[in-house]
C-alpha cells in the first residue's frame, strides 16, 4: 500500500517514541539521518532505529500456528493492557491496532508497535488507520476519542486472538456481522460465529460479554480499562510465561517453516529492492539480533524532497 507522509508527521511520530519508555511498547533507539547503501548505491535517509522483537507479528502466529487458547489469549492481552493503559495514562492514543501492529520479542512477550498514526489530541477528526480495524465513529467521519478508538481495536485484537478470524468486514451497519452489535442484538453476532466454528462452546460466556463491551457501537458504552480489568474473564487462568515459551517455541518453529516454504516458492520476496530508494521511500527492516549489542530494527525516510515524502510500506 502507498501512502504519503510529510516530515512534521514523521517528526511527530519521533516526538511521541521518545516520551514513551515501557515493557510492551517497542523503544525508540535512535532517529536522524545517515547514509544507505544497497548494491552499489548509497542514498540520504532518515532513520528509526528500534528494538527488536525478534518473534514478529502476532498476526503470523494466529494466521499460520492457529488459534490462541481463551487462556493463552488471555496471557498476552494483560500484557496488551498494560501497554495500552500507559499509552492513555500519557496522554497517547494509538489509532492503528491490529494484530500486524502488534510483534513478540524473543521470549515471546507482547510489543506495540507502529506510532505513525498515533494522536496526543483528546479529540480528533482525521480518518485514519485500517478501515476494517477501525471504530464504527471513524467510519462515520464523526469526531472522536483516539482512546476510545483504541478500546474497539483492543476488541479485534482479542477476537482475532482466539477465532483466528476477523469479528467483521467493517463496523458499519450493513455488514452481515457488526449490524448485530450495531442493532443490539450481539446474541445473532455471537450465533454466526459460533456456527462458523461447528462448536457451541468455542467461546466462553465470559468472553463473549467482554468482547461484546469492547464492541459497543456507541463509544461512550464501550468498557473502560478499569472496567476490563475488573471482568470476570480478564481474571482467569493464565499460563506461566514457562508454558508459553514451551507453547510458541514449537509455534515460531512452525511459522519459520512456513515462511521458509513462502520464500522457496517465491525467492523475490526474500530480496532487498534497492529501487525502492530511489525518489521518496520508507523501508522497514531489521537490524542483527546480536544480545552482546543493542538490538534495533528501523524504518528509513529519503531526505530528498522531504516536505512530501512517498512512503512504502514494506
Amino acid at each position: 500500500m502507498m501512502e504519503y507522509v510529510s516530515m512534521d508527521e514523521i517528526e511527530k511520530e519521533v516526538d511521541i517514541l521518545k516520551q514513551i519508555d515501557h515493557t510492551h511498547i517497542t523503544k525508540l533507539v535512535e532517529a536522524g539521518y545517515c547514509k544507505l547503501s544497497s548494491k552499489g548505491k548509497s542514498n540520504d535517509v532518515y532513520c528509526i532505529a528500534l528494538e527488536v522483537a525478534a518473534g514478529g507479528e502476532l498476526f503470523d502466529f494466529i494466521s499460520m500456528t492457529g488459534a490462541f487458547s481463551e487462556n493463552v489469549a488471555r496471557y498476552f492481552f494483560h500484557q496488551f493492557l498494560d501497554a495500552l493503559e500507559y499509552l492513555h495514562e500519557k496522554g497517547i492514543s494509538h489509532r492503528d491496532l491490529k494484530t500486524e501492529n502488534i510483534l513478540l520479542d524473543k521470549n515471546y512477550n507482547l510489543k506495540v508497535a507502529d506510532f505513525g498514526y498515533a494522536s496526543v489530541k483528546g479529540s480528533n477528526k482525521t480518518q485514519v488507520g485500517t478501515p476494517d480495524y477501525m471504530a464504527p465513529e471513524i467510519l462515520q467521519g464523526e469526531k472522536y476519542s483516539g482512546q476510545i478508538a483504541d478500546i474497539f481495536g483492543a476488541g479485534l485484537i482479542l477476537f482475532m486472538m482466539h477465532a483466528q478470524s476477523k469479528a467483521f468486514l467493517k463496523a458499519e451497519n450493513n455488514d452481515p456481522y457488526y449490524k448485530n452489535i450495531a442493532g443490539n442484538r450481539p446474541d445473532k453476532f455471537w450465533r454466526e460465529h459460533i456456527k462458523s466454528k461447528g462448536d457451541d462452546q468455542y467461546f466462553s460466556d465470559e468472553f463473549k460479554d467482554l468482547v461484546t463491551g469492547l464492541f459497543a457501537y456507541n463509544p461512550y458504552h464501550r468498557l473502560t480499562i478499569s472496567e476490563v480489568r475488573s471482568h470476570a474473564w480478564f481474571n482467569g487462568t493464565m499460563p506461566t510465561s514457562d508454558d508459553i515459551k514451551a507453547e510458541f517455541d514449537q509455534r515460531k518453529r512452525d511459522l519459520d517453516d512456513e515462511l521458509k516454504r513462502q520464500r522457496d516458492e517465491d525467492p523475490t520476496t526474500a530480496e532487498f529492492d534497492s529501487s525502492l530508494l530511489e525518489g521518496n521511500t520508507v523501508h522497514r527492516g531489521i537490524g542483527d539480533s546480536d544480545e552482546e549489542t543493542k538490538e534495533a530494527g528501523c524504518l528509513l525516510y529519503t531526505s530528498d524532497a522531504a516536505d512530501d515524502m512517498q512512503c512504502v510500506d514494506l
